[in-house]
């Protein structure tokens, strides 16, 4: 009679309730179990989306995801720093104008260009150039090799000594031209195989190249671009532009969302905090799409919803699933309010002849 009282119950039984629990799991390195504790049912999070270039990244649609950028935002630079080409620079970067919001580089003819607060300034000029209106928006402007600035701003060659010849490393006035400047070419005295303003003849100029010094070796012209930039199709360019990207001068490719870089001649990219560059975007760290610096994608496993969590694959049980043997591959196997080895939590067995009824033993 006992027998069948207990089937009678058993056969009428109906599950009023779920409960959840926790558990860690050991077969996979960082994946994590979690259960909703709280007795609610978890909100159930949108549908991630799928970038056009092929990246995958969840929409940042609740608090926790403060922070988190989708490939159409740009998010700003950090502070001190603004965007230009696609990479946040420094706001006294000469090589970006200090600042201005056109990114123009610091004029720097014939010199080296800086920043003093977020204006443009000469920082040094080349040898024979010297800057004598003190304006950065021309750089060096003033040739010393020249009779009407012999050596130094405005000291203009009188008539009893009318030429301008170099000595050592500036220039002098004088009537006559010395053994090492033997040729005169109008009012200058020069060497033609190293004059840049005569080289090989007079009045063949070397060309100006922005950001380098010309040179003029046995008649032949050439330049040599200033330290911290490099030579890209005739132009000196900065290390750091991403445009232009080491010896081959790359443009380096811009992540949606985020920025591109340009260390040490090879390109790079920056993604804003709470995000991590994944397939051409910087995506949510807790995208289960792209989960870590390998853009996992986290599995699904039964009765459970799928996370990233520092960068790990974890899962967290639904309301009323426990992972109770620890095993991932088979994901919440345990079903709380009926089971009567695991009734209400995992490891909670019911006595010998009790039922686990909405998860409790009867």
């Amino acid at each position: 009679m006992t027998r069948s009282l207990h089937a009678g119950i058993a056969s009428s039984v109906v599950v009023l309730a779920f409960v959840g629990c926790n558990a860690i799991l050991d077969n996979q390195p960082g994946l994590l179990v979690e259960s909703n504790e709280g007795g609610a049912a978890p909100t159930p999070s949108p549908a991630p989306t799928t970038p056009e270039d092929g990246g995958t990244t969840d929409p940042p649609t609740t608090p926790d995801d403060a922070g988190a950028t989708t490939p159409d935002a740009v998010p700003p630079c950090p502070a001190g720093e603004q965007r230009c080409a696609g990479t946040c620079v420094s706001q006294t970067d000469p090589h970006h104008g200090c600042g201005s919001p056109s990114c123009t580089p610091c004029p720097s003819a014939h010199g080296s260009a800086a920043c003093q607060g977020r204006k443009c300034i000469v920082s040094k000029c080349n040898t024979g150039y010297a800057d004598c209106n003190a304006s950065a928006t021309d750089g060096c402007e003033t040739d010393l090799s020249k009779s009407a600035s012999c050596g130094a701003c405005n000291a203009a060659c009188a008539a009893t000594a009318p030429l301008c010849a170099p000595v050592g490393p500036t220039f002098q006035c004088t009537n006559g031209c010395p053994a090492d400047a033997p040729v005169r070419c109008g009012p200058a005295c020069v060497d033609p195989m190293t004059s840049t303003n005569h080289c090989g003849a007079c009045n063949h100029k070397c060309a100006e190249v922005a950001n380098a010094v010309a040179a003029c070796a046995a008649g032949v012209c050439s330049n040599t671009c200033n330290a911290t930039f490099h030579a890209c199709a005739g132009t000196c360019v900065a290390n750091t532009d991403a445009t232009a990207c080491g010896a081959a001068c790359i443009a380096c490719p811009v992540p949606m969302g985020g920025a591109a870089s340009c260390v040490a001649g090879a390109c790079g990219s920056t993604c804003p905090a709470t995000t991590h560059a994944c397939a051409g975007a910087c995506v949510p760290d807790s995208s289960v799409l792209a989960c870590g610096a390998a853009c996992t994608v986290c599995p699904a496993v039964p009765n459970a919803a799928a996370r990233c969590t520092g960068g790990a694959c974890a899962f967290t049980c639904a309301l009323g699933f426990g992972n109770c043997d620890a095993n991932a591959a088979n994901g919440c196997e345990a079903t709380l309010a009926s089971d009567p080895l695991n009734c209400g939590a995992c490891g909670s067995a019911c006595a010998a002849l009790q039922l686990c009824l909405a998860g409790a033993c009867l």
